[in-house]
């Protein structure tokens, strides 16, 4: 029971952060002393790509006001933070990814009250994304009145599903992908903002939506005048905001000084370039003089923002509409990726370069999201096991010295991607010496790559292979009120992906669960192999579990010892303890 529970919070606490995906945390700190240097050193190159380089001195942290009564926070964490004095209120636009981010932006946001005299009346979401809404809850923490919290109909039910059931590996790849441990002489920036606030000990305070919007607003807030629009892109909830008084376009994250991150390689669901493009027409359509995006910074003039709209948007119709011509002329995503790239009146664009998002990873996103994973090619459909192509590719080689020398060969003729192969290979034999040969391939790759997530990725990787371990989160400074919001049925699906089926294939069980706080109860069901929740309690159940929610959200985030609430009272098994743990011994902790 105590295994099961403690690892419950784990699938919560480690997805609520991946969506987040980063935080600012050197090695040093969360490794023993001398460890990071020691993993790093020699590895991992201090220079960056020069073009990602240059692009570090837009993320300079300060406060800018970009037009009467409107500023823009910016590199206090991944996403600005836009303030609109209004004429009843302060409104904030998104909140920052953590509490420690949202910490360093209090005193600023308090010297703009103290200027106005005004309280924040409003909080606006652009979108469920964590780097813009964990620390909603400090930026209104030195204010008595409660302010409205404005987000699209569907962002409340996106963040629930945070807690996911891919939880242990979008976890994994988002650390990489945001470089959230690379000390800072290596780490450059994250693409579209500086280093993300939110690792593994990092705190949220998410506050959820008072106020939910459809399809289109248009009204005043605080005695603003506002147009708020759904515009589904990098995200199905996406709403940009328009102040037609001011001429002020916010587009939310579906405009940034990059290619755009049609794909994550942190691992998201298909985002629909179609209706990203389609969104950004509307935008185009607002007629602006001035925007300002969630991350990077503002653009002025109406003729200036309507030409890089225009080819932005051209940008992601042109990579999709092309991959689209190349799948129906058959080519493979291997194929279309060495072939597609921008045609030359959009590729030298400053706001189109690839430091966030890439033009072939965006077209692998598009084959798959058209067609699935098979790309047409047979030997897709019965592909050799990894393992065993290894040791096939030692065989024609003839000995894993001779990979070793192709290896070298690889790196002199400066191809790292063929030299990671072949490291590869070395690495799933088992030799000795092949995780510090991946780890120089990856440092390569890292060195050379223009996108802020791919070199992260690589760089992340090569510390990996030299033995760092990306630290487990936890949730010790989110508040429990936090979580409080949170229904209960979203913990337990969970357990229907942590199943070890293997073991209970010829057998069905169940266990109920009963919260009596919220009046709501489950049945867990084993049932040969799968388990199947449902509301209310079977008859047919091995025992129930009797307890609050906020009891069991405690003792899954491991701030409550299961015995302790037993012996206080707060937790109650019918059908006897001995039962709940052989139910829930047949789950992987989590």
């Amino acid at each position: 029971m105590k295994r099961f529970l403690l690892g419950l919070l784990t699938g919560v606490v480690v997805t609520l952060s991946i969506a987040s995906g980063a935080g600012y945390l050197l090695l040093r700190s969360t490794v023993p002393a001398g460890q990071a240097e020691r993993l790093f050193a020699d590895v991992i190159p201090a220079k960056s790509h020069p073009s990602l380089a240059e692009q570090t001195a837009i993320f300079e942290k300060r406060i800018e006001e970009v037009s009467q009564g409107v500023y823009v926070a910016i590199g206090y964490g991944l996403a600005n933070v836009i303030i609109v004095d209004a004429p009843d209120g302060l409104i904030l636009i998104d909140a920052l990814e953590s509490i420690e981010a949202a910490e360093e932006l209090l005193p600023r946001i308090t010297a703009l009250r103290e200027k106005s005299g005004k309280e924040i009346t409003d909080v606006i979401y652009t979108h469920n994304h964590p780097d813009h809404v964990f620390g909603t809850g400090v930026l209104l923490r030195e204010q008595e009145t409660k302010a409205r919290i404005w987000a699209q109909e569907h962002t409340a039910d996106h963040v629930h599903e945070t807690v996911n059931v891919l939880r242990p590996i979008t976890f994994q790849r988002g650390m990489r992908q945001f470089g959230v441990y690379l000390p800072e002489e290596t780490f450059e920036n994250s693409g579209i903002g500086p280093r993300l606030h939110f690792a593994h000990n990092a705190g949220m305070f998410y506050l959820e939506p008072t106020n939910t919007i459809d399809e289109r607003f248009e009204g005043t807030i605080a005695g603003e005048s506002f147009i708020i629009q759904h515009a589904p892109g990098e995200t199905d909830d996406q709403l940009f905001l328009f102040l037609p008084d001011r001429g002020i376009l916010l587009p939310a994250d579906n405009y940034y000084h990059s290619f755009p991150n049609l794909y994550a390689i942190r691992g998201t669901s298909y985002r629909d370039v179609r209706q990203w493009a389609a969104s950004i027409d509307l935008m185009i359509g607002m007629n602006a003089n001035i925007l300002i995006p969630q991350h990077t910074q503002p653009v002025f003039g109406a003729d200036t923002i309507r030409e890089q709209l225009t080819n932005y948007r051209d940008a992601i119709q042109y990579v999709h509409d092309q991959t689209i011509r190349m799948i129906n002329r058959g080519m493979t995503p291997d194929e279309i990726a060495a072939t597609i790239e921008l045609p030359p009146h959009l590729v030298d664009l400053p706001y189109l370069q690839e430091f966030y998002g890439r033009v072939d990873w965006s077209a692998r996103a598009v084959f798959a999201g058209t067609l699935g994973w098979f790309s047409g090619d047979p030997e897709d459909l019965l592909p050799v096991a990894k393992h065993r192509e290894s040791e096939l590719m030692v065989r024609l080689a003839g000995d894993t010295d001779r990979l070793r020398e192709e290896f070298t060969t690889a790196m002199q003729e400066d191809e790292p991607a063929w030299a990671l192969v072949l490291a590869t290979h070395l690495d799933r034999l088992g030799e000795a010496d092949a995780p510090s040969l991946r780890a120089a391939a990856l440092t390569a790759l890292g060195e050379r790559e223009i996108s802020a997530t791919g070199r992260n990725y690589f760089l992340t990787c090569a510390a990996e292979a030299n033995g760092f371990v990306i630290p487990p989160s936890n949730s010790h400074s989110t508040p429990i009120e936090v979580f409080d919001q949170f229904p209960i049925k979203t913990f337990l699906p969970s357990l229907q992906v942590s199943l070890r089926a293997e073991e209970v294939l010829n057998l069905e069980t169940a266990f109920g669960f009963r919260f009596t706080d919220i009046k709501e109860d489950y049945t867990l069901r084993i049932r040969r192999g799968v388990v199947i929740v449902t509301e209310g309690l079977a008859e047919d159940r091995a025992g129930t579990l009797i307890t609050t929610s906020r009891t069991f959200k405690e003792i899954a985030m491991n701030r409550l010892k299961p015995a302790a609430a037993v012996v206080n009272g707060t937790i109650e098994v019918e059908g006897g303890a001995a039962a709940l743990s052989r139910f829930m011994d047949y789950f992987d902790p989590r």
